[in-house]
């Protein structure tokens, strides 16, 4: 009997492979598969979030920020990781929010976007210091009433569209 001859992947340009099977952060799949003891699981390497970071970089213009938006992925081992190689982190929620800044992040290089924040989170963004981008004038309001209330001084981005 012949043998099954398997499809043959083109070289990846940030993984390896020993013997056919893909290696992430040095290790064979099926290692990190036993050891989690389920499929399927996300992996990351680490290493390949730093050179993806480094060529961003190398390809803008050194004056531009990079900033990591959160929604990509929250997982708060893969944000720690971001924290140190990007200049800020957007976030969407206060969970987010409190993510970021347990990794590490600065609360003034944070940034807070999306419509449809609670007044709940626009309290957590003005006490924690973090950037609200502000999306209405409704917000606009609400940050100036809890700045009134807690002395805080809010720092916010005002959002406008040129429609």
């Amino acid at each position: 009997m012949t043998p099954v001859a398997f499809p043959q992947h083109a070289a990846h340009p940030y993984f390896e492979a020993d013997g056919g099977e893909l290696l992430i952060g040095g290790r064979r799949v099926s290692d990190l598969a036993r050891e989690i003891g389920r499929t399927p699981f996300y992996a990351y390497d680490a290493s390949v979030m730093t050179r993806k970071v480094e060529a961003l970089r190398a390809a803008l213009p050194r004056e531009l920020e990079i900033h990591y938006a959160m929604k990509a992925n929250p997982m708060p081992a893969v944000v720690a990781h971001f924290c140190r190689q990007v200049d800020g982190i957007d976030v969407a929620s206060a969970g987010e929010m409190r993510v970021a800044l347990a990794a590490g992040m600065r609360p003034e290089l944070i940034s807070f976007a999306g419509p449809g924040k609670s007044v709940a989170e626009l309290e957590a963004a003005v006490a924690a210091d973090i950037v609200v981008n502000v999306e209405s004038e409704l917000e606009l309001r609400r940050i100036a009433s809890i700045a009134q209330r807690s002395g805080a001084r809010p720092r916010v981005a005002v959002r406008v569209n040129p429609d």
